[in-house]
């Protein structure tokens, strides 16, 4: 039996696939960060749509609940993207630096 809840989840997960998809055809997305964001979206769409799969998944992991499987999940998937973002900003402070020794040198 679908809920409103599940209903509104999908309505607003189609809308983020379909951004996606028009963020790859203009070329502001690699076809990696696409699959990822993808693959993101249609997971939780399997977790709102089929709530017990993810109870399923955590005790097969050894883990209690599927709620909790579903929270460990978000962090690690988290830390990793703001460790990405951390090491992209740290390089293109430096690549910045180059650019801007090199600028003012050659102006000397």
């Amino acid at each position: 039996m679908q809920n409103i809840f599940q209903f509104i989840f999908l309505f607003l997960s189609l809308i983020a696939l379909w951004v996606i998809a028009a963020k790859k055809r203009h070329g502001d997305l690699s076809a990696r960060a696409m699959f990822f964001w993808m693959l993101l979206w249609i997971c939780a769409d399997v977790a709102v749509l089929i709530p017990n799969a993810t109870t399923i998944i955590a005790n097969i992991l050894g883990i209690g609940r599927g709620t909790d499987l579903v929270l460990y999940l978000f962090v690690v998937i988290t830390c990793v993207i703001l460790f990405r973002l951390h090491v992209k900003i740290e390089t293109l402070q430096r690549d910045i630096t180059k650019v801007v020794r090199g600028k003012a040198l050659k102006d000397l």
